[in-house]
Formats: C-alpha cells, structure tokens, sequence
C-alpha cells in the first residue's frame, strides 16, 4: 500500500511539469550587444517554441544585452522589453504584440456590433506590397487573402473578446496581432521573408541563378501554382479533379497556411468555400463532414457522405463515400466508397470500392473496382478487370493483371489431347496469375475452336524448377465458329513441372483432370463430336450424360 501512494505522490508533484506554460520555462541566455533578432532565436530555440509578431512593432538590429543566468522566459522578456509588449500563449507560440493602453476607471461598455478592419501588408525588405496574404482569425474561422495592392479588409461582428489576427504568406514569416474589438481601424502590417537557405527548393522554369533564388508565379483564373517545393508540395489541389474542383483562392490559402490546422466536430458543406467552417475549411479536420454536393478539408476522423465528391489533404481515418469522387493526400486508415474513383495519394491501410478506378500508393488491404486498380505497392488484394502494381507482395484478381517490377509474364504454345495447336499468357505474380488461353484443332472430325480463362500459382522448388498448379474453363465451338453461340465447356485442372532454361526459354508438362460439360449434342462431317481423342477413355458423372471427365496432359515451350 506504501508503495503505491509513494507512486501516486511522484504522479500529483510531477504534474506541474506537464503544464507548465511556455512563459514559466526557465532559459539561461547570455548576450552582449547581440541584435535583438539573434537573441529572440535563442529563446525560442532554448525553450523549445516559436516566436510570432508584426515586424513593425520590435526593431530587430537594436542591441541586447543579458547577463548569463537562469530566469523564466517571462522575466527575459520583460528584462529586454520593458512592459512595452504584451506576450500571448497559443500552442507552441508565444505572440509579441503591443500592450494595452492603462485601462480607465469608468470605461466605455464597448456595443456588440460590426466593426472593419482595414490594412494592407508589405514586404519588410523591399517595402513592396504583398498580394494573396491570408489573414484569418483561427478561432473564428474568418479569412481573406490581400489584394493586388497588398490592401485587405476583415468585417467582425458579435465579438465579445479580443481578437488574434493572423497574416501568412508562403516564403514569409507569420505574423499575429491581438486587437481589441469595438473599434475600426487601419493596420501596416510587416512581414519578414522566411530563411530558405536550408530548404531544398526546385522552381519551374529553371531559370534561377542560385539555389536560393525564388521565383513564384501564379495564374490567378487557373490557378496553376508552378512553384513546387519539396515537402511543401501541395498534392490534392495539383491533381486533375483538384485543378478542376478548387478555385485558385483556395489553392492560395493551402500554400500560405501550412502551419495552421485546427479541429471541429462538425462540417456541413455545399462546395470547397462554402461551408460552416467558413473560409478555412481546408484547413480543418472534423469527426463528421456531410458535404451536399462537395467538401474540402483538412483531414477526417469519423465519418464524411458527399453528393459527388469529398477531398482531404491530409489523412482520413474512418468511412468515406461519395457519389462520384474521393481523394486523400496523405494517408487512408478505413473504407473508401465512390461511385466512380478513389484517389489515395499516400498509403491505404483498409478496402477500397469504386465503380471504375482505385488508386493508392501502396495498399494494405483490399481494392476493389469495375474496372482498374492502381497502386505502386500493394500488400493486400486486389480485384478488378485490369490491376496495376509496380511491386506486389500480395494478390491481383482481374481479367489483367501488371506487376511492373518483378512480375510474372509468360507466353506458351502448348499441345493436350483435346487440340495440337494453343497458345496461352501468363501475367501477375507467383502467388496468383491469369492466364487467357486460345486454340485449334484442324483433325476433320475433331475440328475445334476455343478461348478461356484460368487462375494459376506457382510452387518454387529451386531455381531451375518450379510446379504451377492451374485451374481454367475453356469455351468450345466444334466443326465451327458458329457454334460459339452454344454451351460447351471444357474444364481444366493441370499440374505442370516446369523447367527453366535460361532466362528466356523454359519447357513445363504434366497431367490434367479434364470435365466436359455440354448442352447441345454437336456432329462433325456427320459424327458425334467428343473432344476426346479415340483411345482415351473416359467417365461420366451419375446419369448426366451431358458431363464427363478424364485424366489428359499438357506439353509446352514457355516465353518469359
């Protein structure tokens, strides 16, 4: 018993620690006539937070100077600030913004109406104006993006408490304010170019004089971004349906805000833009997103129904279905349903249904569509007319099947007892192939034409042999093509050793259990057609004279 409230003791007093506010941290930061910038990138990095402010209120080349010893963050900046800033937490933040005016003794209750917030942003080091800046309240909800002028205006109403603005630009540092509601005002707003010194940035055109030269372009009506990024790609709103589906206003706060995501329980949408999450639902993850013709955000951890399409940047974690179209850019950990295409652009770990097309990067789990399956590596199953996987580890069921890399393709001219002259492919795996079979047999009174289809494995024994185990059904027409039109089935199973001869060339044979099934007696220059050879001997199954069997083999000269 002692023991246990020794553990719970530790427990309660170790508690603090936890909590503990970025504020109360304690830093050791020794400067001498160090620029106020340099220092402030020693606090955050010694605590283990980010710095985030409006360039126009600190003058970052003034000269600091700290004696080396312990103190709390507060007490640092309050020693190199002097009351002159206020500090706000929020997450892994502490905000910079300037202090209050004293507070009267009779203030003016303050009316809960509409208010404007006008400004415009510039370039700190060019004093240029900077266009297609997000300013968003995060709480709120609330965005713009800056004009060709770098203006922009932000309308509030029914706000109670003080307001956290947020200005982002890819390429810039963020900068937020904390205003007081109740009062329209104008703002200058600063914004400090990013380092990009240790980024590895790829620009298009190549035309850049240095790895750090960058030039981003925008097309405004299309919204094709020719910046690309390396990490910072954005992968949803750069595929066709994205370029389709999403305006460039939502293409452009993607980029300028991929540092703020948030979550809400709840999202109902009309269209990308037009939802209760308002202007930044792209950058909200929610539990439950019912999206009426379309929805665009952040990610999902619950469920989301769309009319026609959902799209999520990040990852989806639970049941989505849409009438037409999913696409998730990062990982899928459940169940994607579209009447038309999934599009998982990062891993699926779950099953996958559409109508005609699944794609993943790599699949643990299941695909399944009417039509193809893609995927770079799959690890599960999947099934569909055509399959496609660069590497497989795993199962492909389909009419065809390709394995790019390491596959199985083979192509057999074969003989049995039933026809002298076939042909047969290969394609999948060794776990699990298709084979497409054809041939004929010119003999006058045994005259056939016929196609299949059969599934096979492969039993390795060494390198040089192998043992194929291979189910088919085969369709007959005796004496002549015409008689496709009728039921007459040839059924095979056939096991076959196979030897490789070189990396090209190999010969398999072995023996069949073969199953005649018909349903129209056929006659060949006026006798009873039977594909079995005279000599063979056969069986019936019961009374039905319509189905019989027999034990036959298979010769043939494989084409790797």
């Amino acid at each position: 018993m002692k023991q246990y409230i020794l553990i719970a003791f530790l427990f309660i007093t170790q508690l603090p620690s936890y909590a503990q506010s970025i504020l109360d941290r304690t830093v050791t930061i020794e400067a001498k006539q160090q620029p106020l910038l340099k220092v402030l990138e020693q606090i955050s990095n010694k605590g283990g937070f980010y710095f985030s402010y409006n360039s126009a209120i600190i003058n970052k080349d003034s000269l600091v100077t700290l004696p080396g010893q312990p103190r709390t963050v507060k007490s640092t900046l309050d020693l190199i600030f002097q009351d002159r800033l206020q500090y706000t937490e929020n997450k892994n933040y502490i905000i910079l913004s300037p202090s209050p005016p004293p507070t009267p003794k009779n203030p003016t209750p303050i009316e809960n109406k509409k208010f404007t917030i006008n400004g415009i942003v510039l370039d700190e080091s060019t004093g240029e104006s900077i266009s297609q800046a997000s300013i968003y309240d995060q709480q709120r909800l609330i965005a713009t993006l800056s004009k060709e002028d770098g203006s922009f205006t932000v309308k509030l109403k029914n706000i109670d408490g003080p307001i956290t603005l947020t200005i982002s630009k890819e390429f810039y540092e963020d900068t937020t304010l904390k205003l007081q509601p109740g009062i329209s005002r104008k703002l200058s707003i600063v914004l400090s170019p990013a380092t990009v010194s240790h980024r590895n940035v790829t620009i298009s055109p190549n035309d850049y004089t240095s790895a750090d030269s960058i030039r981003i372009e925008w097309q405004a009506d299309s919204g094709v971004i020719k910046t690309i990024v390396k990490k910072d790609l954005i992968q949803v709103e750069m595929t066709g349906l994205g370029r389709l589906l999403l305006s460039s206003r939502l293409k452009i706060q993607t980029l300028n805000l991929q540092r703020f995501f948030t979550q809400r329980p709840v999202q109902l949408s009309l269209l990308p833009g037009l939802s209760t999450n308002g202007r930044l639902n792209s950058q909200v993850t929610n539990k439950l997103s019912i999206n009426v013709i379309g929805g665009y955000e952040a990610g999902l951890k619950g469920l989301e129904l769309g009319g026609a399409f959902n799209i999520d940047k990040k990852r989806m974690n639970g049941f989505q279905a849409a009438g037409a179209v999913n696409i998730v850019g990062g990982p899928v950990n459940g169940i994607q349903v579209a009447g038309a295409y999934n599009n998982s652009l990062d891993s699926l770990v779950g099953a996958q249904f559409a109508g005609a097309y699944n794609y993943a990067r790599t699949v643990n789990g299941l695909q399944m569509s009417g039509a193809l399956n893609h995927t770079r590596h799959l690890r599960g199953l999947q099934v569909g007319i055509i399959n496609i996987a660069d590497t497989s580890d795993g199962v492909s069921l389909g009419l065809v099947n390709i394995i790019r890399h390491k596959g199985f393709y083979e192509l057999s001219l074969f003989a049995d007892e039933v026809s002298p002259l076939n042909l047969a492919f290969r394609s999948g795996n060794y776990k699990l192939y298709t084979i497409w079979l054809a041939g004929y047999n010119p003999t006058e009174n045994k005259r056939l034409f016929y196609y299949g289809f059969g599934l096979g494995h492969s039993f390795y024994l060494n390198q040089k042999l192998r043992l194929n185990l291979e189910g088919s059904s085969e369709h007959l027409s005796p004496g002549v093509w015409d008689n496709f039109k009728y039921s007459a089935f040839l059924n095979r199973l056939n096991l076959d050793l196979h030897w490789k001869i070189n990396k090209y060339l190999s010969i398999s044979g072995g023996p069949s259990l073969a199953v005649y099934v018909n349903d129209k007696d056929f006659y060949v220059h006026g006798q009873l057609y039977h594909p079995l050879p005279n000599g063979y001997s056969s069986f019936s199954f019961s009374s039905n004279k319509d189905v019989s069997g027999w034990i036959g083999w298979r010769a043939a000269i494989n084409f790797l």
